[in-house]
């Protein structure tokens, strides 16, 4: 930036001005939202707190949307960068659905203010359309809740075809975000994981521990009739003469 008029800047400085100076003002905060139809239905985020950068950074802000069907979590961050690049602007389609759906919106900009989008409809807009689910014959639990939630209830679903169990914790960190859940569902086939190895988005940190397809809170939803019929019969042959005489 070229050198200012000292009395100019001076003037300036006194009023709260500093014209010599990189930094920009960005709007900082952040968004945890569970819920229900948060693939049609809009959220509004407003931010009124603000942050000032130093040199070389510039504004940023990052919005996270999954649903597994009756459930959906949205999150969202605003604040600094410091990515090279500067003025980017992008959509990212992790799992298109049908079963669970994530798409992520990153934004970095390098004016006052600019990372000013105050609603989820930047997600809703570029979620895929996909075709009717054709019923499958695999039963998968669905849930999603936020780590040490009372409520851990999970549904019993077919899941559609193409699609196969998925069950993982995923984690939030940075940005204002500091966030566990756990989720399970029926993931497109062949994708074994939800975020395909993302480790971040912009300055918040992301790790996905995917459980094996038969566990993760297996009983969170109840025991399964053949689960239980097996268990019955098992009791049942321990409990026979033939096995006493044994």
């Amino acid at each position: 930036m070229g050198a200012c008029h000292i009395q100019y800047a001076l003037l300036l400085s006194l009023l709260g001005f500093v014209p010599c100076s990189d930094s920009l003002t960005c709007q900082m905060g952040s968004i945890m939202h569970l819920g229900s139809g948060l693939t049609k239905t809009a959220v509004e985020w407003r931010e009124q707190n603000t942050m000032m950068t130093i040199r070389e950074q510039s504004c940023q802000e990052i919005l996270v949307l999954i649903d597994v069907g009756k459930k959906s979590v949205l999150l969202g961050s605003k604040g600094t960068s410091t990515e090279n690049h500067r003025n980017v602007r992008n959509i990212t389609v992790f799992a298109p659905g049908p079963g669970i759906m994530a798409i992520a919106f990153y934004h970095v900009c390098d004016s006052e203010l600019c990372n000013s989008s105050n609603s989820s409809r930047v997600l809703l807009d570029s979620i895929p359309r996909v075709a009717p689910p054709v019923p499958g014959r695999s039963q998968c639990p669905v849930r999603l809740h936020f780590k040490d939630s009372a409520n851990r209830k999970s549904n019993l679903v077919f899941c559609p075809r193409g699609t196969r169990c998925y069950s993982s914790e995923l984690a939030f960190y940075g940005g204002g975000l500091n966030v566990v859940f756990s989720i399970s569902g029926c993931l497109v086939y062949p994708q074994k994981r939800l975020l395909k190895n993302q480790s971040s988005i912009g300055t918040v940190s992301i790790t996905e521990t995917r459980f094996p397809s038969n566990s993760g809170d297996p009983f969170s939803h109840g025991l399964v009739p053949s689960m239980l019929l097996a268990w019955m019969l098992g009791l049942r042959s321990l409990l026979s003469p033939s096995f006493t005489a044994i």
